[in-house]
């Protein structure tokens, strides 16, 4: 490049040379003209000497002088002005890797408010990665932040604004909107204003602090009454049943049993919160729900053997059964499935733990429906994009009494249980489906709940295969 420049400049130079030598021509020989016809005290023979004398001396200078005197200076300022550009452009590559890198969401808006640049965390954020070129209200639905960029255009102040983002586990966010000052030196296309738009995820903070509450107040609910069994108890032994070995034994082992319930409610609260806490975070993990299935199958085999259920385990999978998930919350899923149907799966329980692809059996059967409550196969396939086929699946099914119509929807609130009495007799906290309801969500999920009365409850989840 540097040669092409130069010997555009020499070529430049050597016209401009030339046309000055016709013009020293021209002069030198009127003023030669001049002398000899209107002086008249010059003889013609010494001007035309003198004259052929400078044009000689000219034209050597002109001959030997390179065009390099001519190009260095210009090429200087030349490589000056590239090396300035090399600078910015330099300067806006580390501000775009800097944007590229932030693992934060960053949208940078025209003064229309159409998106010119998005980061990947911010394609993240919207789930889609043909976000430039778009106006900012058709990518992240939230009025309040589109307002604020409008008004920050505007008034060239930044804002602050806080906002929650719909979908299926709700994420709450800050976005800190500020304008984009552009200098004076920088090119007209540039010269626009411009908003710059980052956002924080708070979904931690909030439902850490979300999670604080609700530990507190449904501890303190639960466990009043086996804290006040316990107590009661204890006023006894340390009364009249102090000297009675027989109510001893029998006191001592129902505060055994109390305590035991306090230490699972505490365990699955405490479980519940850190799923609730994690739960807008999908997992990147590759695991095999087959696997995890039969593990969980396996190492429940004595409780099986101690309550006398019989549990059938299949895999019907076509396909592989690898998904994205948490392998221990997903074990632990299970397990609460299988609880619950030992449970009320009737006595002796029989129980049928089936994976496959696509949608999992359904109950009905010789022209009988059964009820049914959350997302069935369909309805997940749409919410995630997805054809049928693309879906894994569990299900647990039990041959007990059934759930009532009423019951179903509300069978994944904490705390409730169909049959209270049944609950407490088994150990239950009433936080197993709960559990499993934000586990499923946290995988971007779907769980139904499906019973027949008389005709037992499968308990069906579905999950994206990982291809």
């Amino acid at each position: 490049m540097q040669h092409k420049l130069d010997d555009l400049i020499r070529k430049t130079a050597a016209r401009v040379r030339a046309r000055d030598f016709i013009w020293a021509i021209g002069i030198s020989t009127g003023i030669g003209l001049v002398m000899y016809v209107v002086g008249g005290v010059v003889r013609w023979d010494i001007v035309l000497i003198a004259w052929v004398v400078f044009m000689a001396a000219l034209g050597v200078r002109y001959r030997f002088s390179s065009g390099r005197v001519w190009s260095e200076p210009i090429a200087r300022v030349v490589e000056m002005s590239l090396h300035a550009q090399q600078a910015e452009i330099a300067d806006l590559q580390i501000a775009y890797g800097v944007a590229q890198a932030l693992p934060e969401p960053l949208f940078i808006l025209d003064a229309d408010g159409v998106v010119e640049h998005a980061n990947p965390a911010a394609e993240k954020l919207v789930g889609s990665k043909e976000i430039e070129g778009r106006h900012f209200a058709a990518v992240l639905r939230s009025p309040d932040v589109f307002e604020a960029a409008e008004s920050v255009l505007k008034s060239r102040e930044a804002l602050t604004v806080d906002f929650t983002t719909a979908g299926a586990v709700e994420r709450s966010c800050r976005a800190y909107v500020a304008p984009l000052e552009i200098g004076v030196d920088a090119a007209p296309n540039l010269r626009r204003h411009r908003s710059l738009i980052f956002i924080r995820d708070l979904t931690s903070e909030r439902r850490l602090e979300q999670m604080r509450v609700d530990f507190i107040a449904s501890a303190s609910h639960e466990l009043r009454t086996p804290l006040a069994s316990l107590l009661g108890f204890i006023e006894t032994m340390k009364g009249h049943a102090r000297d009675d070995p027989e109510a001893r034994e029998k006191f001592l082992s129902i505060m055994q049993s109390q305590a035991e319930r306090m230490q699972r409610l505490v365990a699955d609260l405490m479980s519940l919160s850190r799923i609730e806490l994690n739960e807008h975070v999908p997992p990147r993990t590759v695991v095999d729900l087959a696997d995890i299935a039969r593990d969980v199958v396996d190492s429940h085999v004595p409780l099986f053997d101690q309550a006398g259920a019989i549990v059938d385990f299949t895999n019907d999978a076509q396909r592989t059964t690898e998904i994205r998930g948490d392998r221990d919350e997903i074990f632990q899923a299970i397990q609460n499935l299988l609880d619950n149907a030992v449970k009320y799966g009737g006595d002796p329980a029989l129980i049928k733990v089936r994976v496959g692809s696509g949608a999992a059996p359904s109950l009905a059967g010789k022209g009988e429906s059964g009820h049914r409550a959350g997302d069935n196969a369909a309805q997940t396939a749409s919410r995630l994009g997805v054809q049928i086929e693309d879906l894994v699946y569990i299900q647990i099914r039990d041959f007990g009494p059934g759930i009532e119509r009423a019951d179903l929807p509300r069978l994944t609130e904490r705390f409730y249980r169909v049959n209270l009495e049944h609950s407490r007799k088994t150990g239950g906290t009433g936080l197993g489906l709960a559990i499993v309801k934000h586990v499923m969500n946290r995988h971007q999920g779907g769980f139904q709940i499906e019973s027949r009365l008389a005709g037992g409850t499968a308990f069906n989840c579905y999950f994206l295969a990982s291809r």
